[in-house]
Formats: structure tokens, sequence, C-alpha cells
């Protein structure tokens, strides 16, 4: 008959074979899914090792297998291998981190980032803020936008030129209405003093008007220093746009030449990371 002690004993050494057990088999599913990564890796089959890798492996072995970014580096430059074979004219531009890239469409005399991969999911994408730039050349909200800042220039400079003549003219009527108000003033007397009360309020009334032109050309003719800092914002505005609307242009151009247009590019960046996740693939 078995003493308490010894039944004890038994359902330890049992518990301990059940952990024993379960922990084999964690730890044998753990080395075959890293058996597999290695497999898929080497045969660079690349939407195998982004499935084992991120929806497979524990976090733990994820942070522990890329210490020193070794998985971020391998994603890295298969993808850029894969760019270069498919899209030989892209350029990389700029490495943002071990798991984002730039890539710029060409050379050409403004050299700029239009395209961001980011390896870990992946994807290629536009730049938000290059297609936003590209949307409004091909709508042609530039146009719109330097023809309205070269009519406001076109007007500051009529004005500019206008003022002196305008603020001499309003300056001469200001006087002769302020002479007259002056004039009345001292023939005013008990007998005639609401007549002459009446035409003071007239005259008063149209000095003011004067006053309120003058307030609005004074600024083009007497501060000169805002002036020309008004001139230098509007023509560093156009300036500024023009720039931008000429890149763009310019990258429109070449995708139109790449791609056949924008529509088509999404297209071909879509069908990039398909055929790179599918690549290897039986």
């Amino acid at each position: 008959m078995e003493t308490p002690e010894k039944k004890e004993e038994l359902q330890t050494e049992t518990s301990f074979d059940s952990v024993k057990e379960s922990a084999s088999g964690v730890l044998g599913g753990l080395l075959g899914q890293i058996k597999r990564l290695e497999e898929a890796m080497k045969a660079e089959h690349m939407g195998d090792v982004y499935q084992i890798y991120w929806h497979e492996l524990p976090a733990s072995i994820q942070q522990s297998s890329n210490t020193n970014h070794e998985m971020d580096n391998f994603l890295t430059s298969k993808l850029d291998q894969e760019i270069q074979r498919t899209f030989p004219f892209m350029i990389m531009q700029e490495v943002v981190s071990p798991i984002l890239m730039n890539y710029q469409i060409g050379s050409y005399y403004r050299d700029r980032a239009v395209l961001q991969v980011d390896a870990t999911q992946p994807t290629i994408e536009i730049l938000p803020e290059i297609r936003q730039q590209w949307e409004k050349t091909l709508k042609g909200e530039y146009k719109k936008q330097l023809t309205e800042l070269q009519n406001q220039q076109d007007d500051f400079d009529a004005k500019t030129i206008a003022a002196q003549s305008e603020l001499q003219a309003l300056d001469e009527k200001i006087a002769q209405q302020e002479k007259l108000k002056a004039e009345l003033e001292e023939t005013k007397s008990f007998m005639n003093r609401k007549k002459v009360e009446e035409e003071i309020d007239g005259i008063n009334r149209e000095l003011k008007d004067l006053k309120q032109q003058r307030s609005q050309w004074a600024p083009f003719a007497e501060d000169q220093l805002s002036s020309e800092s008004q001139k230098i914002e509007l023509a560093n505005k156009i300036d500024s746009l023009s720039l931008e609307q000429a890149i763009a242009l310019k990258e429109l151009r070449l995708i139109k030449k790449r791609f056949g247009g924008l529509e088509e590019m999404d297209t071909a960046l879509e069908n990039f990371i398909r055929d790179f996740l599918s690549k290897g693939a039986e």
C-alpha cells in the first residue's frame, strides 16, 4: 500500500514530466520555425520570410535576432536589389533608418526623394507632400496661384507708381477744405451760425473721406521699408511656387516616360510589392 508521501512524490514526477513534454514541444516548434525561416531566407522566399518572422516567431525571438539590425539589413538589402532590378532608373537618395529608405525617380537638376520604402511591411509609397504637389500640378492649381500672386504684384507696382500723384492731389484737396473751413469759422456770427455750422459739417465729412483715401494710398508711398518688404515677400512667394511647379512638372514627365502616368505608377508600385512577396513561391 502506497503511503501519502509516496503518492505525492509520484504526482510531482508526473507533473514534471508533463512540463518537460510541454516545453519540449514548444522548443521543438520554435526550432522548426527558426529552421523554416533560415531556409526561406536562403531561398529568398520573401513572402515566407515575412510570414514566419512577423507572424509566427515570438516577439522575444524577433528582438533577439535583430539586435544589431541583422533582419532589418536583410530585408532592406533584398528590397533594394529588387527595386534596382525592376526600376533601374530609381536612385536611393537617403537611408532614413534601418528599415526606411527614400528614392528619387532618375537624376535631374533638383534631386529629391519622392518615394519611401518601409521594409517592415513591406511598402513602397509616394511621399504625401510630393503626391500633393503632383496633384496640384495636374489640376492646374499652381498656375492659378501664380496668376493671383502676379496680379497682386502688378497691382502693387501700379499703386506704388500712382501713390505719389494721388497723395499730392489729396493733400491739395485737404488743404483747400481746411482753408475753407477756417474761413467759414471766421465769418460765423450769431445771425448765420446755423447755416455756417451746416456748411462746416459738410466740409468735415469731405475731410474725413479725403483723409480715409489718403490713409489707403500712404503705405505705398510713405513707408518705403514696408513697401519693399511686401514686394520682396510677393516675389519670394512667386519664385518658390514657380520652382515647386517646375520640379513637379519634371517629375511628372519622368513618370509619364517610365510608367505612362501617375495612376499607372501607383499600380506598378502595388504590383512590385505583390511580386516581391511572391518571389520564390511555388
